[in-house]
């Protein structure tokens, strides 16, 4: 669930900033490359302020410059697989991608690579068509024939150009607007920029000099990430011309239609969690209230590379306000639960802050299968509702809650309320074939581990 940011014709300044505004998107490196007639590329492990001084995007001069923040689903080392790749040969050009190639294993045994990053193997298909074909886009359709997944990319090429391409299923965001692409509009809003539109699915866009020309290449199937509106984007970003905040307000709407209790008080997990509280107590009519605070300097636990390091987080991250607990029977709205594993922390915060109840209610479904498309849910035996049959009660006895209520499908599918979603970790259905995939999750490793 990487962050991308490209400008054609700005400067690396406004590629920096972009990328603080998606920070969120990931913590483990940061890396922008630009081009004034040569190419500059600066990459660094951990965060957006950590990987850059005044002086070093000084030196990444042009008026083109591409930039990623990462979180890791395919290689772990964080500077040897940091974005952005570039290239000498066949080629030379440069690249980043917020996505995950579901066939990635088997690409990578055409070329030599010097990285277990997916986005390399993508670098080398373009490159190679681009040393064939001479021409942007056939190179662009060639490479979308072959990648099989998840992909948002923008490339950078030798003569200056600029190739902006998203797979033809749309899974992962990739939104534009006066010169400027990114994975969320946040980064347009950070620097004044017109948000215009989204990237289509299938769809190439080149640009030269100020020229700018469109062509879709492959028919667009678009299976937006569902993930990407429960969780991952920004609250105050649009993606496909939905407002994550407002879908967010849906979503717990929906989820208080299927509460059948009584309660005293709402209370979010901050911070992806307040939005679908406050829909929550708007439609059931209990009272809304911040009862956790948390301590900003910890980052986001779920994006955390190992269980231990996402354990140890959560207790330095939240404290409560025992005043607006105490003697309550407490709502506690989680954005969802992928490996279950912080879920009784979090009712054992409450208990001990006085509650007389603890219900805890969760605004996505039950995620139940793999993702192979860019979110590290890549191991079935790692995800709590995969193993249950019935999700609300084992989880409420694991976790401690006096009731445990997932969102529905539909509810979820009425929230955000677009036609094409992916919901495949919640139901299996795939709008690619990962079955290699699948049929390696028996074997007690993550995908392309140790190959």
């Amino acid at each position: 669930m990487c962050g991308i940011v490209g400008v054609s014709d700005g400067d690396s300044t406004q590629v920096y900033a972009g990328l603080y505004a998606l920070q969120h998107r990931g913590q483990d490196s940061a890396g922008i490359l630009s081009y004034n007639g040569n190419f500059h590329l600066k990459k660094n492990k951990g965060h957006v302020w950590e990987s850059f001084t005044k002086d070093s995007l000084k030196e990444l001069s042009g008026r083109k410059s591409i930039g990623q923040v990462r979180y890791p689903t395919i290689g772990t080392d964080f500077e040897r697989d940091a974005q952005p790749f570039f290239i000498e040969s066949p080629e030379k050009m440069g690249i980043v991608h917020n996505g995950n190639l579901a066939n990635y294993s088997e690409l990578r045994k055409e070329y030599t690579l010097s990285s277990w990053c997916d986005v390399e193997v993508l670098l080398h298909m373009l490159s190679k068509h681009l040393k064939i074909t001479k021409d942007p886009f056939i190179s662009v359709e060639e490479t979308m024939k072959e990648a099989n997944g998840a992909y948002s990319a923008l490339t950078l090429l030798k003569d200056g150009s600029m190739i902006v391409f998203r797979d033809p299923n749309a899974l992962r965001p990739l939104v534009h607007g006066e010169g400027m692409y990114a994975s969320e509009s946040i980064a347009l809003d950070i620097i004044g920029k017109k948000l215009e539109g989204d990237i289509k699915g299938g769809e190439c866009v080149l640009i030269n000099d100020n020229h700018v020309e469109r062509k879709q290449l492959i028919k667009e199937q678009p299976r937006y990430c569902m993930f990407e509106f429960v969780y991952f984007s920004r609250p105050d970003s649009v993606l496909q011309g939905k407002s994550i905040y407002e879908v967010r307000l849906e979503l717990g709407k929906e989820l208080a239609k299927k509460f059948d209790k009584t309660a005293d008080v709402v209370i979010p997990v901050p911070d992806t969690s307040r939005a679908a509280a406050f829909g929550f107590s708007i439609e059931s009519g209990i009272p809304y209230r911040e009862g956790i605070i948390k301590n900003r300097y910890v980052g986001r636990t779920f994006i955390m590379p190992d269980q231990s390091t996402r354990e140890n987080a959560v207790k330095f991250k939240l404290n409560t306000i025992k005043s607006e607990i105490n003697g309550k029977r407490v709502v506690l709205v989680d954005d969802s639960v992928v490996r279950g594993t912080t879920c009784k922390n979090l009712v054992n915060l409450i208990r001990n802050a006085g509650a007389k109840e603890v219900h805890f209610a969760i605004s996505c479904p039950p995620i139940r299968w793999p993702c192979f498309y860019g979110i590290d849910m890549t191991q079935k035996s790692e995800l709590f509702a995969a193993n249950v049959k019935d999700a609300e009660k084992t989880l409420a006895e694991k976790i401690g809650a006096d009731s445990v209520i997932y969102q529905s499908i539909d509810g979820l599918k009425n929230a955000i309320g677009l036609k094409t979603l992916c919901t495949a970790c919640l139901n299996g259905d795939y709008p690619t074939d990962v079955s290699t995939l699948l049929a390696r999750q028996g074997n007690g490793k993550r995908p392309y581990e140790g190959e």
